[in-house]
C-alpha cells in the first residue's frame, strides 16, 4: 500500500542520492525541496520512499497576441507589464511564474530579458 507523509529530515539522505543519480535533475540540491514557501511529500510503501513531491505556489500564464507579426507592440507591452506582474505575483506569495511556448523567438526573448530559465519548451521564473 502506497502512503505518503511530508518530508523529514531524515529522507535527505535517499533525496540527494536519487537525485544524484537520476540524468534529467543533474544539479538539482535536495534544497529545492526543502525551500521557503514550497511543500514536499514522501511517497511510500513497504519497500521505502518511491518518490518525493515538491509543490509551489506558481502562477502560470498564457499570453495571447492579437497580432503575433506586430512584435514591436508586443515586447513594448512585455516590457511595459512584466516586471510589475511580477513584483505583484510575489508579493501575493508566488515564488515562481511559468508559461509555456511554441515560439522560439518568444523563449530566447523571455530567457535574455526576464530571467526566465526554459526547461523542454517550458519557462520558469524564480521570483
Amino acid at each position: 500500500m502506497v502512503t505518503d507523509r511530508f518530508l523529514e529530515h531524515r529522507d535527505l539522505a535517499v533525496l540527494e542520492m536519487s537525485l544524484a543519480r537520476d540524468e534529467h535533475h543533474q544539479g538539482t540540491l535536495s534544497e529545492f525541496f526543502t525551500q521557503y514557501g514550497t511543500v514536499c511529500k514522501a511517497y511510500e510503501d513497504e519497500e521505502g520512499v518511491i518518490l518525493f513531491a515538491r509543490a509551489s505556489k506558481a502562477l502560470r500564464l498564457d499570453l495571447q497576441y492579437v497580432k503575433n507579426d506586430d512584435v514591436k507592440r508586443n515586447m513594448k507591452a512585455m516590457l511595459t507589464g512584466f516586471d510589475g506582474l511580477a513584483k505583484r505575483a510575489k508579493e501575493n506569495g508566488f515564488l515562481e511564474i511559468i508559461f509555456t511556448s511554441n515560439s522560439p523567438m518568444m523563449r530566447k526573448f523571455c530567457v535574455k530579458r526576464f530571467g526566465f530559465v526554459e526547461e523542454c519548451n517550458e519557462l520558469r521564473k524564480f521570483l
